[in-house]
């Protein structure tokens, strides 16, 4: 005979999943019991229809409280931990494992790690998993601890060491999902609860610290997270049930807030301990590539991936040692010119998750960048993508100006294109066949939602043909296939406000504001340079370059250079199709580097940032300017090792900057594959 299981549950307004929930464990629990905290929706009368117990309770703001009230109805021998947000695995195998453990568990065990994955974003595109003791004994002494993040675990492990042990079952939890959070307002709700607990008295809980400490890195408040972080890790030690995560997030927080090697330190001293945590190993790997350290990530990768099969053991992001391992290692490869080897790990990660959308653009902007045009057409035939990845390289595809990808693979993306109706006509206008491209998009220019596209890029098409700068101020007062000037998106018109002052001399007229006079609203100058954002994509994505160089060009100054800065990897990857003049042209709005500005060699170049003076110096490697790569060079790790307003320490170098310095040093310039690496630093700078 099979020992009885008890669902023991807390509930509070969960109607949106209790039935879910519920129904996934028909046939598997004996009894189910739901303590209600004061549910005001249709909970209760969902519980009753699946023959719940229902207890009634006043929420005191402790959740383990509320948990071990459901443990204390329980009859059955075994008890099962489920929220309402979570679902049992319903399948076969899960039916099979519950049935053959319990009946034959030895009298030592006292519970069973489950795997509970929990999906994360919008859809669940990304999943963290795990092992949480949601299976255990029915046994009095068996309670759950913590007024939030309760656990049951250490109360076993109190009076059995080696009571607790692994097993293939597995939840699956919704509530970390963006809408669910949202909705409940979870984290409003755990920092109420965290302070209240702090504030009576209880600073001195770990556990508690912790929770705190883990809500603020949820939110991205690193330096906020690591005062609590830093001294729990030199306090405790791996007997607590959360150090691993502990260590992981530590090193993380530490990488966030600029201190990659001390976060590397971190991760160092803990190596041995979790020889086996792919996620720690694989954040070593990072901080190395962050270094610009590329063999010492490989060999973090190659640990990562030896560790993959007993990553169920540790919170674990999904793709870790798999996939998102594979992934980097492709990374480190393209960084050091190793292109057969980058393709063979980015194929190797798409085979074992096809869906891995890093993978895909990666291979794609590399396929691009380096003239390997069979890269992304072999992986597209080994692996079956799936539509969200599809609907995704289109845009990436088009931005990247890689008309013959999408042409080559018509077939799969026919229902895809349906539903991104102006790619055909931007592919034609890629490919030279401008009139074939306005009579695709002219049908769209009327549609309610894709209208503004269309017409944007019906104006786009107009300034491809239009040869001198006098024509862009014509093109803006001319009809445009019956549409007048007036029924122009408001990114048009700004845009041609800019050319027809460039066309005239003036450098900024119409809607532009003078470059010597007063600041406009931050508002308005804002939405004016989102505007202008959207004309100059237009412009790229059918290939108008001298008119989108010449908007650049209109732009205030400094303006074009951080736009520039901003651009998408995909996006620069199109630029790379440019005639080399428009590159040239680029070049000439960064001005000359600092060490060539005479008498003001020491003062701030006129670029903000390192980012766009590592810009300045890619380009001036892809126009065969090494004197001048090399003093934008210098000046970009000048700026970046310039301590921050807030005092803190500066950051180190940033990869693409360790990049910049290897090509511009004497001598490479002449080395096999060094055009190539110039691209895909442009790339992915």
């Amino acid at each position: 005979m099979e020992p009885g299981i008890s669902l023991c549950m807390i509930v509070k307004d969960e109607e949106d999943g209790l039935r879910r929930c519920l129904e996934s464990v028909r046939g598997i629990v004996d009894e189910i019991i739901i303590v209600d905290t004061g549910s005001a929706d249709d909970t209760l009368r969902i519980a009753a229809l699946y023959g719940a117990k229902i207890i009634r309770a006043e929420w005191n703001g402790d959740f383990a409280a509320a948990r071990n009230q459901s443990l204390t109805a329980a009859t059955q021998p075994w008890i099962l931990v489920l929220d309402a947000d979570e679902v049992w695995g319903q399948t076969e195998q899960m039916k099979t494992e519950l049935t053959h453990i319990l009946p034959v568990s030895p009298d030592h065990v006292w519970g069973y790690w489950i795997k509970v994955t929990s999906l994360l974003g919008r859809s669940g595109e990304e999943r963290v998993t795990d092992a949480v003791c949601r299976l255990f004994r029915n046994d009095r002494r068996i309670t759950f601890k913590g007024r939030i993040h309760e656990e049951v675990a250490s109360s076993i492990l109190a009076f059995a060491p080696e009571g607790l042990v692994y097993s293939e079952l597995e939840v699956l939890h919704y509530g970390y999902l963006e809408k669910v959070i949202v909705r409940k307002n979870k984290t409003e709700r755990n920092m109420r609860l965290i302070r209240s607990a702090l504030n009576d008295g209880a600073d001195e809980q770990p556990e508690l610290l912790y929770a705190l400490a883990a809500e603020w890195f949820q939110q991205g408040m690193y330096n906020e997270a690591l005062r609590l972080l830093e001294p729990l890790l030199a306090r405790l030690g791996p007997s607590c049930g959360y150090h691993s995560d502990l260590v992981l997030k530590t090193a993380y927080a530490l990488r966030e807030s600029g201190r990659p090697e001390r976060a590397l330190a971190v991760v160092q001293a803990w190596t041995t301990v979790y020889a086996d945590f792919a996620d720690v190993l694989e954040l070593g790997a990072v901080l190395e590539l962050d270094l610009g350290r590329e063999e010492a990530a490989l060999a973090w990768l190659k640990k990562a991936r030896s560790a993959a099969k007993t990553t169920g053991q540790y919170t674990s992001v999904s793709g870790a040692g798999t996939y998102r391992s594979l992934t980097l290692e492709g990374i480190a490869h393209e960084r050091l010119g190793r292109w057969e080897e980058a393709e063979a790990a980015y194929i190797a990660a798409l085979a074992a998750q096809p869906g891995s959308m890093a993978a895909w653009q990666r291979l794609l902007l590399l396929a691009a960048a380096t003239e390997r045009p069979n890269a992304i057409a072999d992986a597209a035939s080994r692996a079956l993508l799936p539509p969200a990845a599809w609907q995704a390289l289109v845009p990436a595809a088009l931005d990247a100006h890689r008309p013959e990808w999408l042409l080559r693979h018509a077939g799969p993306l026919t229902a895809v294109l349906r539903q991104q109706p102006l790619a055909a006509g931007l592919v034609l206008a890629q490919l030279g066949e401008d009139a074939a491209a306005r009579a695709s998009l002219q049908p769209w220019a009327a549609h309610a939602q894709l209208g503004p596209e269309a017409s944007l890029a019906l104006w786009a098409l107009g300034h491809k043909r239009s040869a001198g700068r006098a024509l862009a101020c014509e093109c803006a007062h001319q009809p445009l296939q019956g549409r007048t000037a007036c029924a122009l998106p408001a990114a048009a018109l700004v845009a041609d406000a800019l050319l027809c002052g460039s066309a005239a001399g003036n450098a900024s007229p119409c809607n532009a504001a003078p470059r010597s006079a007063a600041p406009a609203p931050r508002a308005e100058a804002a939405a004016r340079l989102q505007a202008v954002h959207a004309a100059e994509q237009a412009l790229a994505r059918v290939g108008a370059w001298a008119a989108w160089l010449r908007l650049l060009q209109a732009l205030p100054q400094g303006a074009a250079p951080a736009l520039l800065a901003a651009f998408p990897p995909a996006a620069r990857c199109g630029l790379l199709r440019a005639p080399a003049s428009v590159r040239e042209g680029l070049l000439e709005l960064f001005g000359l580097p600092p060490a060539m500005q005479q008498p003001f060699m020491d003062e701030m170049p006129a670029t903000a940032s390192a980012t766009e003076a590592l810009l300045a110096g890619t380009l001036a490697l892809l126009a065969g300017r090494q004197t001048a790569a090399q003093e934008w060079a210098r000046r970009a790790r000048h700026i970046a090792l310039q301590p921050a307003a807030s005092g803190r320490p500066a950051n180190v170098s940033s990869p693409g900057l360790n990049m910049l310095l290897r090509l511009t040093s004497p001598g490479v310039s002449a080395t096999e594959g060094f055009a190539s690496r110039c691209k895909m630093l442009f790339v992915h700078l």
